[in-house]
């Protein structure tokens, strides 16, 4: 007898299937749309804070003392310590753009590109016993001889609040919101 030995056939290698990756999505188009928005707001946002923050207009506050030179076209602005002799403005309201003055204020308007829009109301240090005249083309008025061709003349100056008593024909000057007072008269 014979035998014979039957090999089975030996099992056909063949590669196991790769396993099927789930296809990623794609973003929407209106995802994609929306970051971009929101990327833009907060960029927007981070250079308004920017501009605001390292403004010294936009920082001022009611009391604070300025130095305001230039032209009346384009003046610029510095916030001073009150006591410096560079000093010629106070503070008397801050706000935006829509912020009324009044008479005898003066206004400092800055309007950013990419910032805040601010307005101040300035009320002039003035010095008793100087005299001032117009600033032509200049900002604000200026201190000038005790001639015909001055404005005025400043013969009290209250800065603590206390209004001084104005002798007759003088003109009181009063700025209650930071507390000075002056009494003008002519200047010779």
């Amino acid at each position: 007898m014979s035998t014979t030995e039957s090999a089975s056939p030996a099992p056909s290698q063949q590669p196991a299937p790769a396993e099927q990756q789930p296809e990623q999505k794609k973003p929407s188009i209106l995802k994609r749309i929306l970051t971009y928005v929101v990327g833009l707001i907060v960029v927007a946002g981070a250079v308004y804070a920017f501009n605001y923050f390292t403004s010294d207009v936009a920082q001022a506050k009611v009391g604070d003392c300025a130095s305001i030179t230039g032209t009346s076209t384009s003046p610029e602005y510095k916030q001073v310590d009150c006591g410096a002799a560079e000093a010629n403005y106070s503070v008397a309201k801050a706000g935006g753009t829509g912020e009324v003055c009044g008479e005898n204020y003066d206004e400092y308007t800055q309007t950013q590109r990419r910032g805040p829009k601010t307005k101040l109301c300035l009320a002039p240090i003035f010095a008793e016993g100087k005299c001032y005249s117009e600033n032509t083309g200049g900002v604000g008025l200026k201190v000038a001889e005790c001639t015909s061709s001055a404005v005025f003349k400043v013969t009290k100056a209250g800065k603590d609040g206390a209004a001084p008593q104005c002798a007759e024909g003088e003109l009181a000057l009063a700025y209650p919101e930071v507390k000075l007072n002056y009494c003008t008269g002519a200047p010779a």
